[in-house]
């Protein structure tokens, strides 16, 4: 990354370049992030329409990351934010490794060495994870409508649990040892799977992080998640649906419609003129 990018990114995120890269920056760092910009989905099939379906093609350089970030209010999902994320971190100071999750869509996250201790940082994930991690404490905590627990279950492994409800509604092996990018290729390419059975290419997701409140949208719904309330806004007017996404998330119209498009095209209509 260079000079340039950097301050276009911080820009973006709304913060200063600190001197030194102390644990407590990359929480700020994390939370910026996680506040701002969204996981989405949207500009993974604007990618898959326009840059490629097999595996690292698909995945946008850090310039065009960027400057979709500003124009059109993109994100992303696990390859794109954590994979640029990185690259940000390592411009900044800290030593970064990419490693992987296994457990249904094979998973994307970063171990990040601050102040001599090593964490794991991911915000890919839509989930609630403002901080730095360790694992060796085998950490737990509710936030946003959810509880997150990580276990060691075995050498070099740690399990990341994801409940609602006291229900486990996703959970993820970390391998904790660092991967090139380039081993997700694959990874990449089965998620890109334009097939029925590929929920991620069947609907539109988005979640941001404001204030200890999860803002998170699953096609025409809308959630808002604070401490263990849920509130629920349905739209039946894809007008309003996509005034509620621009100013929730700040995506572009155009790259929603195209979304929109993408799915009925497939059989998944989510108002009645899509």
């Amino acid at each position: 990354m260079n000079p340039a990018q950097q301050q276009a990114y911080l820009s973006l995120l709304e913060l200063e370049r600190k001197s030194l890269p102390t644990t407590d920056y990359l929480r700020e760092l994390i939370r910026a992030h996680l506040s701002r910009v969204p996981f989405e989905n949207a500009s993974k099939i604007h990618y898959y329409r326009t840059r490629g379906r097999e595996g690292l093609r698909w995945l946008p350089d850090l310039e065009t990351y960027l400057r979709n970030m500003a124009e059109r209010g993109f994100g992303g999902n696990c390859y794109i934010l954590n994979a640029c994320f990185g690259e940000l971190l390592r411009s900044l100071g800290y030593r970064v490794e990419l490693v992987r999750a296994t457990g249904g869509n094979t998973h994307l996250g970063l171990r990040v060495e601050a102040e001599g201790r090593l964490y794991y940082v991911d915000v890919g994930y839509g989930a609630p994870l403002f901080d730095p991690l360790p694992l060796d404490e085998e950490p737990r905590f509710a936030r946003c409508g959810e509880e997150v627990e990580i276990r060691r279950v075995a050498e070099g492994h740690y399990r990341i649990d994801r409940r609602a409800n006291g229900q486990s509604f996703v959970t993820k092996y970390i391998e904790w040892s660092p991967v090139p990018l380039e081993s997700f290729g694959e990874a990449i390419a089965h998620s890109l799977r334009d097939e029925d059975e590929n929920p991620f290419m069947r609907r539109i997701v988005a979640t941001l992080f404001r204030k200890e409140t999860a803002y998170s949208v699953v096609n025409h719904k809308l959630f808002v998640k604070r401490g263990n309330e849920t509130e629920v806004h349905e739209f039946t007017s894809k007008r309003e649906w996509l005034s509620m996404m621009n100013r929730t998330f700040r995506l572009d119209e155009a790259v929603l419609e195209e979304a929109l498009a993408f799915l009925s095209e497939r059989g998944v209509h989510l108002f009645p003129s899509s």
